[in-house]
């Protein structure tokens, strides 16, 4: 939930309460409603005091003509304190004061639009920026619900408009859980390769001047950024990649591969953290585990490259992987300031 929509239930349930016919559920549903979200019973203080305000301002203002100061816009008491601090929420503005005000409501709400309108527009300036350090990961819910998993040394930067949700991925891994809204299409740009969705879950890698793209549910298409984010719909001859498949844009142009079940819970494990193996070489195990650590894994031992690996691992544990690597591989690990150097242990 963001602001606008604490914003509109405060509404409500101010009308609500302000019938005749309020029952002990409605005010017992009131009270849940506010303990669920501080933003809640914020915003309900926020619109009665703004009733409360615009009652006393007509008290002391029996004709047109009279100025109103505005030191007394600022004295009018707000109820946020007693909703704040848990007490009883009955003591409402007086019901006979509301059902002469109800007029005022239409113009409160324009108000509540107003700002609305204010905040959409600060976040369609954008951009917003979004990143992790080395071993960090960071989960970002947007103002379309749709969400974006950042992995290690990633960031994004975030444009929501009326007609187009736009990110960029500068660097790193992101993984994105679209929400369906075929108005506004959602756009992931690196470089000169861009991935379009409606709602699907795919995630993209950024490696060198390379482009990855995993999709894990529905479809996305790969294309140019200006051409993907013109096209009012998408032609048939434009790149598809359905779920369960990779694409790798490069300057070669785009390969396209299909991944088992288990192929794509091992590519997309550290959304949870975790970096799965399935007799990998020690050189791609390596690269991953140097992703996420400030110590570099370095293979000085030729006679490592055939080794591979197997299992589930902390990529932020180093330590661990290493004992495995010691215990299980017979391997040595040589420490040299931010560096582990890999030797075999029968070396001399």
């Amino acid at each position: 939930m963001n602001s606008n929509d604490a914003e509109i239930e405060a509404g409500e349930w101010l009308a609500r309460l302000d019938r005749g016919d309020a029952t002990s559920a409605d005010f017992s549903a009131f009270d849940r409603w506010q303990a669920a979200d501080v933003r809640h019973a914020a915003a309900y203080a926020r619109l009665a005091a703004t009733w409360q305000a615009l009652d006393r301002i007509r008290a002391v203002r029996p004709g047109p003509a009279e100025p109103v100061h505005i030191d007394y816009l600022k004295s009018a008491k707000s109820p946020s304190a007693d909703i704040a601090n848990g007490s009883s929420t009955r003591r409402l503005p007086g019901r006979s004061t509301f059902r002469r005000r109800r007029s005022w409501f239409a113009a409160i709400a324009c108000i509540l639009v107003a700002v609305a309108g204010v905040w959409i527009a600060r976040d369609a300036v954008g951009p917003h920026v979004f990143s992790t350090g080395v071993g960090g990961f960071q989960r970002i819910v947007l103002e379309d619900r749709s969400a974006i998993d950042l992995n290690t040394d990633s960031e994004v930067r975030v444009q929501l408009s009326a007609h187009l949700r736009k990110v960029q991925l500068v660097r790193g891994e992101a993984s994105f859980e679209v929400a369906h809204d075929p108005t506004r299409p959602f756009i992931v740009s690196v470089g000169n390769t861009a991935v379009r969705a409606v709602g699907t879950k795919f995630d993209v890698l950024k490696v060198g001047s390379s482009v990855e793209v995993t999709v894990d549910e529905g479809k996305v298409v790969l294309g140019a950024p200006e051409l993907l984010e013109t096209l009012t719909s998408v032609p048939p001859t434009i790149l598809r990649v359905s779920a369960g498949q990779t694409a790798l844009a490069s300057g070669d142009g785009v390969k396209l591969s299909t991944l088992s079940k288990d192929g794509v819970a091992r590519k997309l494990a550290w959304q949870n953290q975790m970096l799965v193996f399935d007799a990998c070489p020690l050189g791609d195990v390596v690269a991953q585990f140097n992703r996420y650590n400030q110590r570099q894994l370095v293979i000085a031992d030729p006679r490592l490259a055939t080794l591979r690996i197997g299992g589930y691992f902390r990529p932020t544990n180093l330590d661990a992987f290493v004992r495995v690597l010691q215990s299980d591989f017979d391997v040595r690990v040589t420490p040299d300031g931010d560096q582990l150097s890999l030797t075999a242990a029968a070396a001399d």
